[in-house]
């Protein structure tokens, strides 16, 4: 009976649309925001000079978070996967690694976001959430760069 109700809720109809539920963390994982899972800080202030390891046909990115309106969490994405300048040619999909504890492999957005502790209310498509390319100054210090051009 709770499988049908489910489906109802999903199924396309004139009711407002509900809002995207995170599942919540496996037991024992930290759930701070600005944290990956394993307790990591990702904040783009407390890593900007850290050595980040970046495997190649990565980017580090700044991802956005509602949570934390004046911080960038760092993150590395497979840069296929990101748009051009014109806000095109990003393939489907997404690819990325948690530069805090070191895990790869993510291949969905959201188990991304649920790792990053990335609290979001609306189901995250295309990883609009990724904002800013991240770049190294003149000081070595990993800093904002341009914004990531997503077109609708």
């Amino acid at each position: 009976e709770e499988e049908e109700e489910e489906e109802e809720e999903g199924s396309e109809s004139s009711s407002p649309p509900v809002s995207y539920q995170m599942k919540p963390p496996p037991e024992g994982c930290c759930t701070t925001d600005g944290f990956c899972q394993a307790g990591k800080d990702l904040r783009l202030i407390s890593i900007s000079n850290e050595h980040i390891e970046v495997p190649s046909g990565f980017l580090l990115v700044g991802v956005k978070s509602p949570n934390l309106p004046d911080h960038l969490l760092v993150c590395a994405v497979d840069k296929r996967f990101l748009p051009d300048d014109n806000g095109r040619n990003a393939l489907l999909g997404f690819s990325g690694n948690c530069v805090g504890c070191g895990k790869k492999g993510f291949c969905y957005f959201t188990e991304f976001s649920n790792h990053i502790n990335l609290k979001l209310t609306t189901q995250p498509k295309k990883q609009k959430h990724l904002k800013y390319y991240l770049v190294r100054n003149a000081q070595g210090a990993l800093t904002k760069g341009s914004v990531i051009c997503w077109k609708g």
